[in-house]
């Protein structure tokens, strides 16, 4: 609670139980959203890998971000639109990765 500087109790545990279940994606309904990577480049063929999952779910990829960390690290925001399915397969792809790190997902049903 002190991190965020919300002082209710309740407002802590809600915001946790949105967060875990905007998580979880129905196979069949839409999104609308980011997939955030964290990722070392200087590992040989993950930035080729990144591009190629992108290259390969192209009918949800909208568009990409790329950010500089470090003289190792990247930062890389894809935005994506469409079901539920197509995203967990992306994000399963992205995370199996040698190199990256972490993908979080930001997305809401539009």
């Amino acid at each position: 609670m002190s991190k965020t500087g919300i002082s209710n109790r309740s407002r802590i545990v809600a915001d946790a139980v949105m967060l875990l279940r905007g998580q979880e994606l129905e196979d069949n309904k839409f999104y609308a959203g980011s997939l955030v990577l964290i990722y070392d480049h200087s590992k040989g063929e993950t930035v080729y890998a990144v591009t190629d999952a992108q290259h390969d779910f192209n009918d949800i990829v909208r568009g990409t971000t790329h950010i500089h960390l470090s003289e190792e690290k990247c930062v890389e925001i894809t935005t994506v639109v469409g079901e539920g399915k197509r995203i967990k397969e992306l994000v399963s792809r992205l995370r199996k990765v040698s190199g990256v790190i972490t993908v979080q997902t930001c997305l809401v049903v539009p």
